[in-house]
């Protein structure tokens, strides 16, 4: 079973794939458009990406650390 470690890096990296997907020319990516009443927002949808992928590489930080143990020698 995996760790929440590596689901969070899977889910990155399908995020990551997902974006290059959407963007994939210089002009900038898919359009939004509506059509037979069924409205498709490429940009919103890129945005709820990015800002899931930032709340992401936040728990990542929390996951991977840096940590510091500090302790004291009894002697």
């Amino acid at each position: 079973m995996p760790t929440d470690l590596e689901n969070l890096l899977t889910r990155r990296t399908n995020i990551l794939a997902e974006l290059a997907a959407l963007t994939p020319s210089a002009s900038g990516g898919k359009p939004t458009y509506s059509i037979d009443g069924q409205h498709v927002d490429h940009t919103q949808y890129r945005l709820s990406l990015y800002e899931e992928l930032a709340a992401i590489d936040r728990q990542l930080v929390t996951l991977q650390g840096p940590f510091e143990d500090r302790c004291q020698a009894v002697t």
